[in-house]
Formats: structure tokens, sequence, C-alpha cells
């Protein structure tokens, strides 16, 4: 593939990298809203209450994720008889995770000494029900890189959970209005996804061999993945008070917004860049992941040097000791950052037992040290184990990479030094600032000193980033990308208001009819 159009693809997924990452964002935002408002008419135990519950649906909705995304993007050509045959897969995984956690809600409330679970998790299951039956076809437009369709099913079903849930908590403050919200926004966005990409499903496993090579080690990569997210929501309601473990809760569901709005809206794009990269994979990966690290670095050093600020402002004085929570945990997510885009190249390279690999190697470690950190230390303990695991999962990671692309442990490594370059003094400015922002005597001051120090964090960050992108000798990547971006905008605004430019356009259409009047 030549040059240029490496160059091209890459632009193209950076591109449907930022409409991703902005459509996340955005859908953060809402969520955001959300809490600021749920927050403030529910308590700390009612988010425990929930946090329990949806524990289990995380685990038993990953036992039987089926990556159909992966295997429809890396298909050459899509067939109708294909895209029947993932909604038939997944209608029928929709339905055994909604069967199952109906099986397990007594249980649960049995052992978490909770019998408002059994209900809970009863509504809770038309969630993964309803993503089950989301229209396959709008798979076309990721594979276009043309993410707009997927915009509006997801900030339109995070609009009407917004609405719903604020409604339910105002008028009940009960722990319903978090369920609303959960299950609305899957609802919505499956509604939505028939009106773009009108399709007419019927019930086929006739392409069955299209998805079973990802299936069989996607089950165990995906179990290991949910039972390492959600081993302490299972064991610390068990060792704690319900109000302890809904600040831990929301701390951890703070530290997580990252990822949430920045990793996974990007995997996509990611594997499409990936998968038509050719020999170039390599270097694709690292610039790639070097692209990652930019974006998350000031956004995980927030929470890491400002967490009493975020807090205070997100969610108010009552829930003031979920920032230390949100500061452990977010040092704790930082240690994956190096290797953070390896689930989505061994997908690419259709290498998923890879995947399987580092997620169990990581499991190992977590369960019993977050168990026994958990019984002796409490919460910290839980935090300091999943930190040791989260560090032995990005150390098999790295070697797993060097084995499927031969690139070496230290450029991986190295993808982090400019933004860390870039950090340190950024990071300092924050850490100086925060007494004097959190001696604000209200919330509307704490805002006006908060806001501007915010902003002259990310410019010095950024900055920062492009005078070490210079010395580095500006090498391709996302530093590239946008300043030619820019340059690229300015020169349109400048040759639409110069007279010049206009004359120079007007030229060949004043030929043209000139030409057009001669004879033939």
């Amino acid at each position: 593939m030549p040059a240029t159009e490496h160059t091209s693809m890459a632009s193209r997924a950076i591109g449907a990298g930022a409409w991703t990452v902005g459509t996340r964002l955005a859908a953060k935002l809402i969520d955001l809203a959300m809490l600021l408002c749920l927050a403030r008419l529910l308590g700390p135990a009612e988010f425990g209450l929930v946090a329990m519950a949806m524990a289990a649906v995380f685990i038993v909705e990953a036992l039987f994720d089926l990556p159909m995304a992966a295997a429809l993007i890396r298909e050459p050509a899509l067939t109708p008889d294909m895209l029947h045959t993932a909604f038939t897969l997944s209608l029928l995984r929709g339905l055994i995770v909604g069967l199952l956690l109906l099986a397990v809600s007594w249980p649960l409330a049995a052992f978490n000494n909770e019998p408002r679970l059994t209900a809970l998790l009863a509504v809770l299951a038309l969630a993964p029900a309803m993503r089950g039956l989301v229209n396959p076809r709008m798979i076309e437009y990721a594979r276009a890189l043309d993410f707009r369709p997927d915009a509006v099913l997801e900030l339109s079903g995070k609009t009407v959970a917004f609405i719903a849930s604020v409604t339910i908590a105002v008028t009940t403050r009960s722990y319903w209005a978090i369920a609303a919200a959960t299950v609305c926004a899957p609802l919505v966005a499956t509604l939505l996804s028939y009106c773009i990409a009108p399709l007419r499903p019927r019930l086929t496993f006739i392409h069955w061999e299209h998805f079973s090579s990802l299936i069989g080690w996607n089950f165990m990569s995906q179990l290991g993945m949910a039972l390492n997210w959600q081993i302490d929501r299972l064991l610390l309601p068990r060792l704690t008070t319900s109000t302890a473990f809904g600040e831990y809760a929301m701390g951890k569901q703070l530290a997580e917004i990252p990822m949430q709005a920045l990793i996974q809206p990007l995997s996509r794009p990611v594997m499409q860049a990936l998968a038509s990269a050719g020999h170039a994979g390599g270097s694709r990966y690292l610039q790639l992941s070097r692209a990652i690290a930019l974006l998350m670095a000031p956004v995980m050093g927030l929470a890491l040097l400002w967490p009493e600020v975020l807090v205070r402002v997100a969610l108010g004085p009552a829930w003031a000791a979920a920032a230390e929570w949100l500061r452990w945990m977010s040092a704790a997510a930082l240690l994956g950052l190096p290797a953070i885009l390896m689930g989505p190249l061994a997908m690419t390279l259709d290498r998923t037992r890879w995947v399987a690999v580092r997620t169990l190697i990581e499991l190992l470690v977590r369960l019993p040290l977050v168990w026994l950190g958990a019984v002796q230390f409490g919460i910290p303990g839980a935090i300091a184990g999943s930190a040791i695991a989260t560090a032995s999962g990005t150390v098999a990671a790295l070697f797993i990479v060097r084995r499927l692309i031969e690139t070496r442990l230290a450029p991986q490594l190295m993808t982090l030094w400019r933004p860390l370059m870039a950090m340190l003094p950024a990071g300092a400015l924050l850490w100086l600032a925060k007494p004097m922002v959190m001696a604000a005597p209200s919330l509307p001051e704490l805002l006006v000193r908060a806001v501007p120090l915010g902003l002259l964090y990310l410019l010095v960050y950024a900055l920062l980033v492009l005078l070490v992108w210079r010395l580095a000798g500006r090498p391709a990547g996302l530093e590239r990308y946008l300043l030619d971006t820019i340059r690229a905008r300015f020169a349109r605004a400048r040759a639409r208001r110069s007279p010049t430019a206009a004359r120079t356009r007007a030229k060949p259409n004043d030929a043209m009819e000139a030409h057009a009047k001669q004879p033939h």
C-alpha cells in the first residue's frame, strides 16, 4: 500500500476517532448531568444497592458477549445472510442473559441479605435483552468509518434516559430512577437503529462459521474481564456498610469515565485502521498508542490530582469520602495505559486467544489479592490488589504485542514519554492551585476558581506536548494531524475572505462560458 494511502487511512481513522470520542464525551456529559441530579436526590445507600445489582448484570452479560462488530468489520464483503446470522446470535444471547439474570436474582439477594435485589435484577435484565435486538446493519457505517449514525443512537438513548431517571427521582426519591436510566437507553437506541438502517431480520445460523472462531476465546476473555472489573463490587458489600460501598462505587464510576468516554469508542476506528495497515502494522499500532496516551494523560491526571474538586462539583459535599477512592483508582488505571490497544490489535489479527491469556493472567493475580486485601484492610486493600493485578496484565500485554507484531518492549513503553513530560509541569500547576480552589466557600465560587485554572492546565499541557513533539523531530502522529487540520481550515477561511481568491475562482467560470458560446 503506498505511503499516501497509509496517511489517508490514518487521517480517516483519526477523524472517525474524533467523532466517536466526541459522541462518547457528549454522552458522558449527559451521564454526568444525571449524576449531578441523582446524587442530590438519592443517597449513597441507593447507589450502593444498584451497584450490587449491576455487578451481576455486567458479569452475566460479559459471559455471553459476542464481538459481532469485530467479526463483521474484518469480512471483505457483507451479505444479507451474514447480517441475519448476526441478528439471530445477538437475539439468542440477549434472551440467555435475561433468563440467567432472573435465575440468579434470588440467590444474590439472599447472599447480600437484600430482598430488594430480586425485583431490581428482574427489571435490569431488560437492558441486555434490548441490546440483543440492535440492528446489525449499523456496522455498515462503521466499516465506512462513518460514526454519525452511532452518535444519533447513543445521544438519543442517553437523553431519554436522563429525562426518565430525573423525573422518577424527583417524584419518588427511589433507586428505581437509576434502573430506569439503565433500561431506557438501550431501548431507544435499538428502536432508532431500525429507522436509520432499515432491515427486516430473519432467524438463521447459515453463516455461523464466520463468528465461531471469535466466540470460543471471546467467552473466556469476557468472563475474565467481567470478573476483573466487578470482583470488588461482589466482595465489598459483604465487608462494608451500604453507605461506604455506595461511596466507593461512585468513586469507581467516576474513575471509569475516561476509559468509557475515550478508549471504548475508539476501539472500532482503531481496529479498522490496524486492519488496513498491512506490513506497517507495528508503526501504526505505536502511532495509535501514542495518540491514546496523549488524550488520556491530562484527563486521568485531573482525576488523580483534583479528585476533591471533581467530587465536590459533580456530587456535592455529602460525597466527599468518594474523592479518595477516585484518586487511587485513577492511579491504578494509569498502570494499564501502555498496552491499552492490545485487545483491538489481537481481534483485528484474529488472535483472540491472546486476549483471553492476558485477561486470565490478570484475573489469577486479582482474585486472591483483592479478596485478601478486602478482608484484611477493607476498601484500600481491594484497590491495592487491583493495582497490582492491572500492572501484571500490562506486563503480559506488552509481551503479547511483541509476539503479535514483533514490536519490542521499549518502543511500546516510549509511547508514554511525551505525554508524561508534558504532564509534569501541568500537573504541578493543578497540585499547587488545589488549596486555593478548595477554600472556596460555595459551589459558584469554586467554579469561578476551578474552571479558569482547569483550562489553563489543559492549555499548558497542549503547549508542552507541541514543544516536546518539535524537540522529537516532528514525527507523524496526532500532533501533526491536528496542526495540519488547523492550518487547512485557516487557509480555507482566508481563501473565502480574499477578493483575489474570489476573482481567481471566477476566471475559470468566465472562460467556460466563453467557450460554450463559441460555434462547434
